[in-house]
Order: structure tokens, then C-alpha cells, then sequence
């Protein structure tokens, strides 16, 4: 994933002319398998995710259209993997031209943007239910959570289009290249927009997460065992992935990156050391759709009890109960 930076010209293709460069060529052997698997696994899993959604939830509620958007946006993010296949597989040369390497990057960010806004709009949806559901449902209509909808989407674009003007293929050695900490003028503002990077796709959404868990904890500890075991286990699971899915895919990536900016090229030994965990860093956030499924699971019950029909083979099922339940579930032939 290519750090968004300043260069002299983001329109056609720049000789890079640096003394400390980062040796990628351990990407070549890295990426191709490890994105391939993380393109199967996630055309499956949100692919099946989606086929729930249109065809056994017709009346969305705010909380579907919210997973809905998440899911779409991790489908699209995983329809740029198979550029990224090809780069790598073909020894880390661009060969699609310098305007889809721009988009090639907004995708990257603005996918990225919008998993982490709505997934943290999911908890908040979910804490507010918990703790204040009756105001919060009169609230949160689902003509709101459109407008809340193609507002991320609108502003994760915002966040992802400066790519079209700081972006550029260069060339290195005679091969163009494309998304890497080799292109020119890297060091330029590369601190502040690491800074900015994190605040909005790791630093804001986690605090807002880690609060809502803690809300949603201490309502729970006032309730009866029944209330508690019915309103809030899955709700504190579901937040739990959701926090774990941060710590996982996207703190590693961001504190790798802002420990760049910070080195930077004066101490060169250092910084290749820290490239090289930074390309690693970047797998875990291409591993993100295909853990955000599992929030899907936690955070709806509708869409558990397809999920659970579509495991068994049951194309009807109604009133599947939950694990754990010993209501039988009422089955058409």
C-alpha cells in the first residue's frame, strides 16, 4: 500500500534519484499466495454475506443497511487484490499505466476509510441499543442511517482522492513501480499525513469503539442474569471482535508507518529494517475482510439465522433458535 505524499509530478512517470532504498523483492514471494488466499476466502465469505442480504432480509432495519455497506465495501476492497496479484507476481513492475496506480491507491485508502467507519458505526448502533433503546429508535430511522451511509462513503472518498495528485509510477532500475516507499520525494509531509492517517482510521474509531464497549459493559452489570444473557452477549462479542479487529489489521500498519516517518531516510540501516515490517504490516489489512464477516454474525440476528439455514443445507427455515436455545425450529419441505 503506498504511502499518499508530495512529488514534483503526479501525472506522468519520475525517476527516483535516492541513496536509501528498500529492498522489495522478498514482496514478490510474499504477496502473490498470501492475497490470492485472502481473495478466495473473501469473494466467499461477503459473497455469501450478500446473498443473505438481498435475498432473505428484504426489510432492512438500520443495523442491515449499515452491515450491508460494510460488506460492500469489503467486496470492492477485495476486487483490487488482483492487481496487486499481478504486480508482485510480475516481479514488482507496474504494468497498467500511472492512472491506475492512482486508483489503484484510492481504492486502498478510501476501502479501508469505510470498513473502519462503519464497522465503527456498528458498535455505536449496538451500544445505543443497548443502553438508551427506545430514544436511540426513534432516532436512528433508516432514512437517517442512508443519509449516515452516503455520508462515510462521501467522506472516505474525500479522504482517498488527494491519490490522484500525490501518486505517481516512477522508475527504478529501468521498471516502473508503483505503491511502494521508493518513489520519490516519500520524505515530504509524510509525518503529518501518517499523523492524520491514524487519527482517522485507527486513533478516533478505537476510542469510540473502547467506550462503547465499556458502556455496554456496565449496563449489562445492572441488569438481571435473563435481561443480560438476551440483550448484551452477543453485543459484547461483537464489540470484542470489532477491537480485536483493530488491534489486529490496522494498529500494526499504522504505528509501523508513523515509526517511518519518524526514523526516516537520515538513519537508512533503520529504515529498510522498518520497511520490511511495514510491508508485512500491510497483509493484516488486506486479511480484514475476511475477519469482518464474523462481526456480521455477532451483530445481527436475523443474519445468524440465515447464516446458521445456509451452514445446514435448510433452505426454509423459520424461527431457527439460537445456540443454546431449546425452542425447535419450524421447518417448510
Amino acid at each position: 500500500m503506498a504511502p499518499i505524499e508530495d512529488q514534483s509530478n503526479s501525472s506522468a512517470t519520475v525517476m527516483i534519484n535516492r541513496t536509501c532504498l528498500l529492498d522489495e523483492q522478498f514482496l514478490t514471494r510474499m504477496m502473490p499466495p498470501a492475497l490470492t488466499t485472502f481473495f478466495i476466502v473473501g469473494m466467499s465469505f461477503n459473497g455469501l454475506t450478500l446473498w443473505i442480504f438481498y435475498s432473505h432480509m428484504r426489510k432492512k432495519t438500520p443495523i442491515d443497511i449499515l452491515m450491508l455497506n460494510l460488506c460492500l465495501g469489503d467486496q470492492f476492497f477485495t476486487f483490487t487484490y488482483p492487481l496487486l496479484i499481478v504486480y508482485h507476481s510480475n516481479n514488482n513492475v507496474w504494468v497498467f499505466g500511472n492512472f491506475m496506480c492512482k486508483l489503484q491507491v484510492f481504492f486502498i485508502y478510501g476501502f479501508l476509510l469505510t470498513s473502519v467507519f462503519f464497522l465503527t458505526w456498528i458498535s455505536i448502533y449496538r451500544c445505543y441499543m443497548i443502553i438508551r433503546p427506545i430514544q436511540f429508535q426513534n432516532r436512528m430511522t433508516r432514512k437517517c442511517t442512508i443519509v449516515l451511509c452516503v455520508l462515510i462513503w462521501s467522506f472516505a472518498v474525500f479522504c482517498g482522492s488527494p491519490s490522484f495528485f500525490t501518486v505517481s509510477t516512477f522508475e527504478l532500475n529501468g521498471k516502473l513501480h508503483c505503491m511502494s516507499f521508493n518513489q520519490p520525494n516519500i520524505e515530504k509531509n509524510i509525518l503529518a499525513s501518517t499523523l492524520l492517517l491514524f487519527a482517522l482510521s485507527f486513533g478516533i474509531p478505537f476510542i469510540i469503539l473502547l467506550v462503547s464497549t465499556l458502556l455496554v459493559q456496565r449496563k449489562l452489570a445492572n441488569l438481571t442474569l435473563t435481561a443480560r444473557s438476551q440483550n448484551g452477549r452477543y453485543a459484547v462479542r461483537m464489540m470484542t471482535i470489532i477491537l480485536i479487529i483493530f488491534v489486529i489489521c490496522v494498529l500494526p500498519i499504522n504505528i509501523t508507518r508513523l515509526t517511518l516517518a519518524i526514523v526516516g531516510q537520515n538513519n537508512c540501516t533503520r529504515f529498510q529494517q522498518l520497511g520490511v515490517v511495514y510491508y508485512c504490516c500491510v497483509l493484516a489489512i488486506y486479511a480484514n475482510n475476511v475477519l469482518d464477516p464474523f462481526v456480521y454474525f455477532y451483530a445481527n440476528t436475523k443474519y445468524r439465522l440465515k447464516l446458521i439455514n445456509a451452514i445446514k443445507g435448510i433452505g426454509f427455515c423459520k424461527n431457527l433458535p439460537l445456540a443454546g436455545s431449546s425452542t425447535q425450529s419450524n421447518c417448510e419441505s
